[in-house]
């Protein structure tokens, strides 16, 4: 009986390892994603950067933002189509923005857009 018992509980282990091993790949990949990056305000790289660690409004926009493109990856079926797309979002739309009103419009029409994804 504790043998049986013993199996089971392995068998429940091993399940749970290998579902642990997708979730961490899962996280890895978002964590890797540019949408996923949090800036290093104590060394920004871009003006962007530069704009979100000085501003409230920007960063909470950031972190809106974040959030929708996490939903959309975690409810879509084309992820690779996402990450490129976000990609591409970034590189023309929110990296052309030289000032915080520039930038919030793009993330709040960028949260929008991903709702649809």
């Amino acid at each position: 009986m504790s043998s049986m018992l013993a199996s089971c509980t392995r068998t429940r282990s091993s399940r749970r390892g290998a579902g642990f091993g997708v979730a961490m790949a899962v996280a890895l990949a978002l964590t890797a994603s540019p949408a996923a990056a949090v800036p290093d305000c104590s060394r920004p790289r871009s003006n962007v950067e530069r704009l979100v660690c000085t501003s409230d409004k920007l960063s909470v926009a950031d972190q809106l933002m974040a959030r929708a493109f996490r939903a959309a990856y975690f409810r879509g079926q084309d992820k690779a189509a996402l990450l490129e797309d976000q990609e591409r979002w970034q590189q023309t739309v929110r990296d052309a923005c030289n000032d915080v009103p520039c930038l919030l419009r793009a993330y709040e029409d960028r949260a929008s857009e991903l709702e649809t994804w």
